[in-house]
């Protein structure tokens, strides 16, 4: 008989904050992937110059970089438990304005 595992609120927020984490650097990686592939492609149409040839070069350019991000999130999801460190940039300090009360004088 299997006994059931008990799991603490303390653990369920700890793995949603390293689900976010993880959900972060994957749109991190996916953005500089395609910040990559945009410049290689933005080089290439002007080095090769030709339309017609430029039309499959591009095709490719884009499958072998979708290709990438798609295994680079399925690598993350099943080899890495990740946490994000938020950076001084990163970290947003809410203050609420102080209470204002307005009297009429009589």
């Amino acid at each position: 008989m299997v006994t059931p595992q008990v799991v603490t609120p303390q653990e369920v927020r700890l793995e949603e904050k390293l689900e976010r984490s993880k959900d972060r650097l994957k749109r991190d990686i996916e953005k500089e992937i395609t910040k990559l592939f945009d410049q290689v492609l933005d080089i290439s149409e002007v080095a090769i110059g030709d339309p017609q040839r430029y039309k499959p070069f591009r095709a490719k350019v884009l499958r072998c970089g979708n290709d990438a991000i798609r295994e680079v999130k399925k690598l993350l999801d099943m080899n890495y438990t990740v946490e994000f460190v938020p950076s001084r940039e990163d970290i947003v300090e809410v203050k609420t304005p102080p209470t204002v009360i307005i009297r009429k004088q009589v």
